[in-house]
């Protein structure tokens, strides 16, 4: 497994392709790198507006459950060393509590505009 992290994005507010600050190129360099990529929000959106969006992403959630549901079960089953969750705090910017959905998830948090300014 050596240093596999899962990063699972918000994509309202917390993408470039919907209004955020994290360009879509740095999910592609994490994929790079060996880390699983995958989206915990508004997946629409982006499979709308990102080519190839099937090639970038492991996985689409979180249909018929809640933020922090959908975490805790991509860690139950997907085996990773960290799992971090790009996106918003409410208190900052953004309209979703990811903060709270990660930290009750057991989820390391990144706020979207520290992703964006390089916080791995």
């Amino acid at each position: 497994m050596s240093n596999k992290k899962i990063y699972a994005f918000d994509v309202d507010d917390t993408l470039e392709i919907s209004k955020g600050p994290v360009p879509v190129g740095e999910l592609r360099r994490l994929r790079l790198e060996g880390h699983v990529v995958g989206l915990c929000g508004n997946w629409a959106v982006f499979t709308n507006a990102v080519p190839g969006w099937e090639n970038l992403v492991s996985f689409l959630g979180q249909v018929g459950t809640s933020k922090e549901e959908f975490l805790r079960q991509i860690k139950k089953y997907c085996k990773a060393n960290e799992y971090i969750l790009v996106g918003n705090d409410p208190a900052v910017f953004g309209g979703s509590n990811d903060r709270g959905a990660a930290s009750a998830a057991g989820w390391r948090f990144i706020q979207e505009q520290n992703f964006a300014n390089g916080e791995r």
